[in-house]
């Protein structure tokens, strides 16, 4: 079967974990996968925010986060996110893109999964 591009558009941050392992899972057989966060979603992309879901729900999600952006895994964060325009702490390997990235790599996917 051929690699395919996914694109995983992520609103809802509780979504996350779960849409981290299939990433992680579709990326370990070959696709290429970008993941863009907006809304709520855009809350994992800070750093403050991951240490605060460590404690309260006992996740490693920077773990996870790093697993997936080592494997090539893109993480974009909307630039219109309010969370993000109001001074949200960058992970590393994350990157700021509006809706012509989006649009430019969602064009080009196979498919373009919402959770």
């Amino acid at each position: 079967m051929a690699n395919k591009k996914l694109v995983y558009f992520v609103s809802l941050s509780s979504n996350v974990p779960y849409v981290l392992k299939e990433a992680v899972k579709h990326a370990e057989q070959g696709n290429e996968i970008s993941i863009f966060f907006d809304l709520d979603g855009a809350r994992v992309l800070d750093k403050r925010y991951l240490k605060i879901i460590e404690r309260t729900q006992n996740i490693d999600l920077a773990k996870l986060m790093k697993r997936a952006m080592d494997m090539g895994i893109g993480f974009f964060g909307c630039q219109m996110n309010v969370l993000i325009a109001d001074g949200l702490e960058l992970v590393d390997g994350a990157q700021l893109a509006g809706v012509a990235t989006f649009l430019d790599i969602a064009y080009q996917a196979d498919a373009v999964l919402s959770y």
